[in-house]
């Protein structure tokens, strides 16, 4: 096991130190194990994220058994909204009107699960990666558009770079969002799952997406097609794509790439894809020997217009208030995002804002 881990594994029941967990985190101590240590799970079952949690306003014992299946689940479907129905909430639904007039779409996600993944924390979707896209999809286009990023296009014109992505739902809604470049890292242990959640989406991000099969597919508002109507919408699009962030060929297929804080040649070469307009992670906050090079990396992959949203849950004490003390460090400024405006079901995640400034970077 990676020793950085360590502690994360330590300090689990013994039922999850059994399966080989590496993160400190037991499905917030609901994780169920064979008796050779192996998480149970239904095989080949698949779980529909807006299906199962809540909204934000229910019972939080409810909220905490729908974590617990995903996290059990082979696979967890998730449903992106573009558009004015992003703003508005909305999550499921299928078509919605943006304040320029134009049809909001929602897409499925499908992410693979590997809850056997050892000496790693990327084979579960974790409770801070959903509350952070939740905020994402509340928040994107106002925080593209404000300082310091100021894209007046939106995330259409955004690099992202998501650290610690785990198996990639985060990244891969932002992603479909629109993002001009979406650039998806995690410990070289975790790639293989990375990538196949993204190939598995790939439709996503291959002409519109309109035609995609199952495991990435976008959905309709009925099974009957009506061409006259698909004809004025290509013509339209085929108007409007050089103003339209909205335009379908601009989902850009998100990049993976491996990345050990610790390793210079990773942070390096992370970097130089950059300088990244929006950084994003969640749960990466678990060993204060690594609260540094976290810091360090999204400094360097950042930088006069970056902004970056770390979600954690305490997993280490020591590790939290570090990166708290710290984390203004790594792009000038930092503030905890209250509560009220996360508005997450689990109210055990934190987010934080980093924003770059002028004492990290002058010409900011």
């Amino acid at each position: 096991m990676d020793e950085a881990f360590l502690p994360y594994f330590e300090s689990q029941s013994p039922a999850v130190q059994s399966a080989g967990a590496t993160r400190p985190c037991s499905f917030n101590g609901r994780a169920k194990a064979n008796a050779d240590g192996h998480f149970r799970m239904g095989e080949g079952e698949t779980l529909h994220y807006q299906s199962v949690v809540p909204t934000a306003a229910a019972d939080g014992d409810a909220a905490a058994e729908g974590f617990f299946d995903l996290a059990n689940a082979k696979c967890v479907r998730y449903t992106v909204a573009r558009g004015e129905l992003e703003a508005l909430g909305g999550g499921g639904g299928d078509v919605g009107v943006s304040g320029d007039g134009e049809k909001a779409t929602s897409y499925e996600l499908v992410v693979e699960q590997d809850q056997g993944l050892h000496d790693s924390c990327g084979g579960i979707v974790w409770e801070s990666a959903y509350a952070l896209e939740q905020y994402m999809r509340r928040n994107l286009r106002r925080i593209c558009e404000s300082p310091p990023v100021k894209r007046k296009r939106g995330v259409s014109r955004c690099k992202v770079l998501e650290l610690g992505a785990g198996a990639g739902l985060l990244g891969l809604a932002v992603a479909v969002r629109g993002a001009k470049a979406t650039v998806l890292t995690d410990h070289p242990n975790a790639m293989p799952l990375l990538e196949r959640n993204v190939r598995r989406n790939a439709s996503l991000f291959e002409s519109g997406g309109n035609d995609a099969p199952a495991g990435g597919k976008k959905r309709k508002k009925s099974d009957v097609a009506d061409p006259i109507a698909i004809a004025k919408a290509k013509a339209k699009t085929s108007k409007t794509s050089k103003t339209s962030s909205c335009d379908e060929t601009k989902r850009a297929k998100p990049t993976c790439m491996p990345m050990d804080w610790t390793i210079d040649a990773h942070v390096d070469a992370v970097a130089n894809q950059g300088p990244f307009d929006l950084i994003l992670a969640t749960d990466v906050v678990f060993n204060k020997d690594l609260v540094d090079p976290l810091l360090n990396a999204i400094r360097k992959c950042g930088g006069s217009r970056t902004a970056a949203y770390v979600c954690v849950q305490e997993r280490c004490a020591d590790a939290f208030e570090a990166f708290r003390s710290r984390a203004h460090t790594a792009l000038g400024a930092c503030v905890e995002v209250p509560r009220e405006e996360l508005r997450f079901v689990d109210e055990a995640c934190v987010l934080f804002e980093l924003k770059a400034t002028s004492e990290v970077f002058p010409d900011a």
